[in-house]
């Protein structure tokens, strides 16, 4: 990694006081890939350009629409019928110069491509499905891989940093006269991760519904069905035909049908292929800090699913 310049260093003053100068140093070389240019790519490639990445590369093939226009800031009237990814990558150079913003719609044709990033991001991208590229992301043995979309008041976050990835964890050690005399020491700290494939087919430890409520938010099983059918889901769909695919999904798990209820069925449904600023703004600010957890090997990131309930006002991260 190379060093940091004064200018960088007077920018970035406040985050590396927070996580250190080695934190900002793995930033500053990290190479990021966003699949999909949504809202919710916007509010977390915004965050991440603004904390002083390395590099992102935008790939999306579509141009930008009215329905863009009502969800996505950055864009202008002017730029209807432009190409998505070079436009929003334009306006986010302006946010910091610092930082290298390349669009390249044909990125997956070679997906050798994959190699460079340390993160590649799919946000219901319709280039490749999610598990495709997962399991692209693998075979590269250092490429790590997030799946994350909102839609209505609803989103999910997906992380796999391969089979281990290691973190620093803080330890805080309590003095014997006053808790002000307190210490922190940082130790290395080694996750298990699990392809997208093995999660949305994983059975939990109980078949107990009463104990899968506690361990599980219903709306987890709901996103791993979305996850699943990837692109070949249309922008609409119907409460039937979702609550068809999750009662598969979980039945194919020997689970019971009864852990989702068809009211929060229905409201899924009557939002997928929607887009709202605001739940993409916290959805988008929890994917920006997992990814920076990733490159700097700050804390664990999320393992393995971060569901969020923008009606409830929850936001849960659980195992499967």
């Amino acid at each position: 990694m190379g060093g940091i310049s004064k200018e960088e260093v007077a920018l970035y003053d406040r985050q590396i006081r927070l996580w250190g100068m080695e934190a900002q140093r793995r930033l500053r070389s990290s190479s990021l890939c966003f699949i999909g240019v949504k809202a919710l790519t916007l509010e977390a490639c915004k965050n991440l350009v603004l904390a002083g990445v390395g590099h992102i590369t935008l790939c999306d093939g579509g141009t930008v629409t009215e329905d863009d226009l009502e969800v996505q800031y950055y864009f202008q009237p002017e730029d209807l019928g432009k190409p998505k990814d070079q436009v929003l990558a334009e306006r986010l150079k302006i946010l910091n110069p610092l930082v290298d913003i390349q669009a390249n719609s044909k990125l997956l044709e070679k997906p050798a491509n994959l190699n460079k990033f340390d993160v590649v991001v799919d946000v219901g991208g319709k280039e490749c499905s999610p598990i495709q590229l997962n399991g692209l992301c693998r075979a590269t043995k250092t490429t790590r891989f997030v799946a994350a979309d909102s839609f209505g008041a609803f989103g999910y976050i997906f992380v796999d940093c391969l089979d281990k990835h290691e973190y620093m964890e803080e330890v805080k050690t309590i003095g014997d006269s006053e808790v002000a005399n307190s210490e922190s020491k940082h130790h290395k700290v080694t996750a298990v991760y699990k392809p997208l494939e093995q999660s949305i087919i994983a059975k939990p430890d109980t078949t107990s519904v009463q104990r899968l409520l506690r361990k599980y938010p219903p709306l987890v099983f709901i996103c791993q069905t979305l996850v699943a059918e990837g692109s070949s889901l249309s922008a609409e769909v119907s409460t039937d035909k979702l609550e068809a695919l999750v009662k598969s999904s979980l039945k194919a798990r020997q689970l019971s049908d009864n852990i989702v209820n068809g009211d929060l069925l229905a409201r899924v449904a009557r939002s997928w292929g929607t887009e709202l600023v605001a739940c993409a703004a916290v959805v988008g600010g929890t994917l920006s800090q997992e990814i920076l957890k990733i490159v700097t090997h700050k804390e664990i990131p999320v393992n393995n699913w971060y569901v969020y309930d923008g009606i409830k006002g929850d936001g849960i991260t659980c195992l499967l």
